[in-house]
Formats: structure tokens, sequence, C-alpha cells
């Protein structure tokens, strides 16, 4: 074989072997990009998601704090004579007012929020949290309302108390849904 022909040939091989490399590293690197690139959004979705999690959390426990203590005064009207009976049912109603105005104010925006930052498992979950919020709620209502009107509560009161239990698995399910998608990294499918 010609000494030419063979430097060239020998060139051919040299600059197939450079570009295939090339090739390979170029696709190999564009996987790596694409899984940093997926990595980094969800580290930048996990803070504004944890905020809006912690936030709506603590807020909905505030409020089933404020019907638990509306609760606890109205089991204590139901033994108590007049006038500590009176004092208890007030005391009792403006734990219920005060939770209701972070019920319809503060807590509707922090949902809107968790359903901004999703996803949807989180949105459903935290909806249904609120929904047992809201039944308790009523459960709480009927039950000051028959005490008011001096009538036998002892149902409503059981009613009012399961409600109140009711709260803490939706709630559960809420925080478990956000543990996950807090957990999520990017990178597993």
């Amino acid at each position: 074989m010609d000494a030419g022909l063979a430097a060239l040939l020998g060139a051919a091989v040299g600059a197939l072997g450079t570009g295939g490399a090339a090739l390979v590293s170029g696709v190999l690197g564009r996987g790596q990009a694409r899984m940093q690139l997926r990595a980094e959004h969800a580290r930048l979705l996990r803070e504004p998601r944890r905020s809006a999690y912690v936030a709506f959390v603590e807020c909905f426990q505030e409020v089933h704090a404020l019907h638990s203590e509306a609760a606890r005064s109205a089991a204590a009207a139901m033994e108590a004579a007049e006038p500590e009976r009176a004092t208890l049912l007030s005391d009792a109603d403006t734990a219920y007012a005060r939770a209701g105005e972070r019920l319809h104010g503060r807590l509707r925006q922090l949902q809107s929020a968790v359903a901004v930052e999703g996803p949807p498992g989180v949105t459903t979950a935290a909806l249904d949290a609120e929904d047992a919020l809201y039944a308790s709620r009523t459960e709480l209502y009927r039950w000051l309302r028959q005490l008011e009107r001096a009538a036998p509560a002892e149902e409503r009161e059981r009613a009012a108390d399961d409600a109140l239990l009711a709260v803490h698995q939706p709630l559960t399910r809420f925080l478990n849904a956000a543990s996950t998608a807090l957990s999520h990294d990017g990178l597993s499918p």
C-alpha cells in the first residue's frame, strides 16, 4: 500500500473516531444537562411549596384549636348554672367567631396558595381537609345554637365531638401528600 494512501486512511479513521467520540459525548452530555435541569427545577419549586404547605397547616390547626376551645366552653356550659352558663356560652361563641374569621379569611388565601403551588394531589388533599373543617364547624354551630335555646344537646355534643375528631384524618392525608411532593427530587420518574 502506498504511504500516501495509508496516511490518508489513517487520517480518515482518526477523524471518524474523534467525530464519533464527540457525538457520544454530546448525547451523554445532553442527557446529563436534562437531568440537572429537572433536579434544579424541583429544587426551585420545593421552597415556595414548603412555605405554602406549612402556612396552610399552621392556620388550619389554629382554626381547629379555636373550634376545640369553643367545644370545651360549650361542654362546660352544659354542666353549669346561670350566670356561669351564659358566660361559657359567650366564650364558646367568641372562639367560634374567631375561628370563622381565620377560616373565611386567611385559610382561604392559604388554600389558594397551595392550589397554585400544587401538585394536584396536594391541592385535593387540602380541599378535603378544609371540607372536614367546615363539616366540624357546622356541627359545632348546631350544638351551640341548641345550647342557646336551652334544649337538650347531648346528641349534638356527640356529633360535634365526632366531627372535630374527623378533621385529623384528612389533615394527615394532606401532610402525607405535601411530604411526598416535597421529597420529589426531579430525577426519579
